[in-house]
Order: C-alpha cells, then structure tokens, then sequence
C-alpha cells in the first residue's frame, strides 16, 4: 500500500505490489500412476515441486507448488478418488 497523508484517508494500492499467490483444488481418479505417486511423496514430504496445470478449457499453467491437502476416498477395481489443493510458491505463468 502507498496511502500517505494525500490519500484523504483512503487505502491505495500499488499495482504490481503486495503479495501474489495462486491457490488451486481439484478432484480425480488416480489409478497407481507415477504421478499419483509423486505428488504423494510431495505431500507426505512438505516437497515445493514443478508443477504444470491443465484445464478442461485447454489453458495451462505451471509454476511450483506445495501440496497442502491430499484426501484419498475409496477404493474401487484398483482405483482411487482423490481431491488435492496446491499452494503457489514463487511466480506462476500460463504455459
């Protein structure tokens, strides 16, 4: 923030200033992937990765994350759901 004694009063914000974060939750099927067995290990290890995001609108987005909840639910012909939420850290780009 830049508020001084100009500012009336009132908060002002510096564009580009402050702290930015990405935040991203999701749900799945893991089927005993590498995947699913990396992202495990991160968890399990509080590990900051490289991560690269696909939506179903086609747009990506990567950068590093940690995982900050993995939830696994049920287990049905050697498939698992699973709802995850990763926490950014450090910048993160449209790939």
């Amino acid at each position: 923030a830049i508020t001084s004694k100009d500012s009336g009063g009132w908060r002002e914000l510096l564009s580009g200033a402050g702290v930015r974060s990405v935040s991203v939750s999701g749900a799945g099927l893991f089927t005993g992937s590498a995947a699913e067995t990396r992202v495990k290990g991160n968890a399990l290890s509080g590990i900051i990765d490289d991560y690269r995001l696909s939506f179903e609108s086609g747009e990506t987005m990567s950068g590093r994350f940690l995982v900050t909840r993995l939830d696994y639910a049920g287990d049905h012909n050697g498939e698992r759901t699973y709802t995850l939420s990763l926490e950014s850290s450090g910048p993160v780009v449209n790939a």
